[in-house]
């Protein structure tokens, strides 16, 4: 791409999408754990309250906020390549990779890569969304 409408200074490092990840991954799994014990409470709806959690987590607050938790703290926010709020289908688009891209340390260290690799340090699944992180 190359021709975003932020310079590359104002693009999101590696480092502070690293501790993003690290504060949502700490806290949606506190939520997960949370959900899953009053899931178990209430019979068969474990598996439905993790999965709401995660997706709201992620998918929800993106799509609504343009970050989730971990980038608010840090003080980065997702954005189309044109610089607007990015849409729904993207922040699904952005977190299916993800998933698939979290399943193991390699495929962490690929996006990494990626990121690094990039002239508007985008992961694949920004590549997919047409989605930029950006500092705020």
């Amino acid at each position: 791409m190359g021709n975003a409408p932020y310079a590359r200074s104002q693009l999101a490092s590696v480092t502070a999408r690293g501790g993003a990840w690290l504060v949502d991954m700490v806290a949606s799994l506190a939520a997960a754990v949370v959900s899953l014990a009053v899931g178990a409470v209430w019979g068969g709806l474990a598996d439905l309250a993790f999965l709401l959690v995660a997706v709201g987590w992620y998918v929800v607050s993106e799509a609504v906020w343009g970050h989730t938790p971990g980038k608010w703290v840090v003080g980065i926010e997702i954005v189309d390549t044109d610089g607007e709020e990015i849409s729904a289908s993207a922040a699904v688009v952005r977190n299916v990779t993800k998933l698939l891209g979290g399943a193991s340390l390699l495929l962490i260290l690929a996006g990494v890569v990626f990121i690094a690799d990039d002239l508007d340090n985008q992961r694949l699944g920004d590549r997919f969304a047409d989605t930029l992180v950006v500092r705020v």
